[in-house]
């Protein structure tokens, strides 16, 4: 049972990007794997001991500015950190030692104390959505899962932040990230475009724009900036 819960969780850690497209957190851009791809998307995977940290999912390459800001995500899920913290430690450290160690009432109570928790952070979603005029309507789908399948409500924080693309493409995000990661971050987007433009025919006006963007990555152009 324990090993079937921590396979689901894992598998909704599982995402799939666009090529150029990155997950955003605090002090970093993740862009998935430059090689394995499902449907023509890379293959990205959340930290699986990180369900407390908030994830955003930046625009698509030459998207059309759409979505709340960073800011008005970060804001919004910020008070999920410690429910979520204390929903890892229910899941996946209480409920397994309760049900080995101490069947009984210990394991029933871990497990309303579980459930009651991932009912307070939809509720604490809801509203904090609400408030910051977020969209509500993907928490429908969310919640229910959350709650028919109590390891997917680990995730909660993340999946919430990633239920929208924040206004703001890879590109752009690169700026805001600590220094030291940036040329990190350079390389890999450049990576992914390179990908990307193996997947475009020459003649097709998108691999020119990727060819373009590839040339202003490039620690030559400019000094890598973009």
């Amino acid at each position: 049972m324990i090993a079937l819960a921590a396979a689901l969780y894992l598998f909704d850690c599982v995402l799939l990007l666009e090529r150029g497209q990155a997950l955003w957190s605090p002090a970093a851009l993740s862009f998935g794997s430059n090689h394995y791809q499902l449907r023509g998307k890379a293959v990205a995977l959340l930290n699986p001991f990180t369900p407390f940290v908030p994830v955003a999912r930046t625009l698509p390459l030459f998207a059309a500015p759409s979505g709340p800001k960073v800011s008005a995500s970060v804001r919004a899920l910020t008070p999920l950190i410690i429910p979520a913290a204390m929903q890892f430690v229910l899941v996946f450290v209480a409920l397994p030692w309760c049900l080995y160690r101490a069947p009984g009432w210990p394991l029933f109570l871990a497990l309303v104390l579980a459930y009651v928790n991932a009912l307070a952070m939809l509720a604490l979603i809801w509203w904090r959505f609400r408030a910051a005029g977020l969209e509500e309507r993907p928490l429908v789908a969310l919640g229910f899962a959350w709650l028919a399948c109590l390891p997917l409500s680990v995730n909660c924080l993340r999946k919430a932040g990633l239920a929208f693309n924040i206004a703001l493409d890879a590109r752009r995000a690169i700026r805001f990230l600590p220094v030291h990661e940036r040329a990190r971050a350079r390389a890999e987007l450049a990576a992914q475009i390179a990908e990307a433009m193996h997947e475009v025919d020459e003649s097709d006006e998108l691999y020119r724009r990727l060819d373009e963007l590839q040339r202003q990555l490039a620690p030559e152009a400019g000094h890598g900036r973009v």
